[in-house]
């Protein structure tokens, strides 16, 4: 069971980010950032799998992850800020804007 609920934050960044939504997931959405404010872990893990949905080939998948964020920002606490704000996540968002940018 515990190995379960350690996924369970990767699965609901997947169906929060899927490029097969028609439509913003907020129920996923809002679970993700509930989930990750409430486990030690969680703001780290969270900004591994938001860098890695924001550099995403699909569009669609980027741009829902990047709407993850914003969300998990006005509702997370300081310990995912904090992460937000380490070099590590911010490098990974660098990628994306040089890679689009030079096109």
């Amino acid at each position: 069971r515990a190995a379960a609920e350690g996924r369970q934050p990767a699965s609901q960044a997947d169906k929060a980010t899927s490029p097969l939504n028609k439509e913003t997931d907020w129920d996923n959405i809002k679970a993700f950032c509930d989930k990750l404010d409430n486990e030690s872990d969680g703001p780290q893990l969270a900004t591994r799998l938001l860098a890695h949905k924001i550099q995403s080939p699909q569009e669609w998948e980027a741009m829902q992850a990047l709407l993850v964020l914003e969300t998990c920002m006005k509702n997370c606490g300081n310990k995912f800020h904090g992460e937000v704000g380490k070099f590590r996540f911010l490098n990974e968002l660098i990628k994306v804007v040089s890679q689009r940018c030079w096109r």
